[in-house]
């Protein structure tokens, strides 16, 4: 197996503790509305948060390390590489959601909500380069 790129570490680094972050934050306002609907917040919200998170960290770990065997194919099978990887992971995802509803164990709003954090991260990438950026340049 090809060794994994740092740029690869970094970035999945960056999105587990964006996303771990964000977790927290969930479990906050789980606990919150828990004052106001009986039974919001148990040890189910804190299994199926660690569950969603691991899955969403897990799936973009997964995107790095297709996007870098796929840049070693040629553009057609690298674009049906990615392609089926996407819906695999994706498939995935799904699955994990389906038998946390099955399983009594987890609750499934924590379980997806957490897939999205992984989203969210990558839109405040480019703010905290920059937050990065003025303090190295102010050092």
């Amino acid at each position: 197996m090809k060794k994994i790129d740092p740029v690869i570490w970094k970035e999945t680094g960056f999105i587990a503790l964006v996303s771990f972050i964000l977790s927290v934050l969930m479990q906050s306002i789980f606990l919150i509305i828990s004052h106001w609907v009986v039974g919001a917040w148990d040890y189910t919200v804190i299994l199926g948060n660690l569950l969603g998170y691991l899955f969403a960290v897990g799936n973009f770990f997964l995107m790095c390390l297709t996007v870098q065997k796929a840049l070693t194919k040629d553009e057609k099978d690298a674009a049906n590489f990615v392609r089926l990887s996407q819906m695999g992971r994706m498939l995935l995802l799904f699955l994990v959601a389906l038998a946390a509803y099955f399983i009594p164990v987890f609750n499934i709003i924590a379980v997806v909500i957490p897939f999205l954090f992984p989203r969210i991260a990558i839109m405040f990438r480019p703010l905290a380069s920059m937050i990065k950026q003025r303090r190295n340049k102010n050092e």
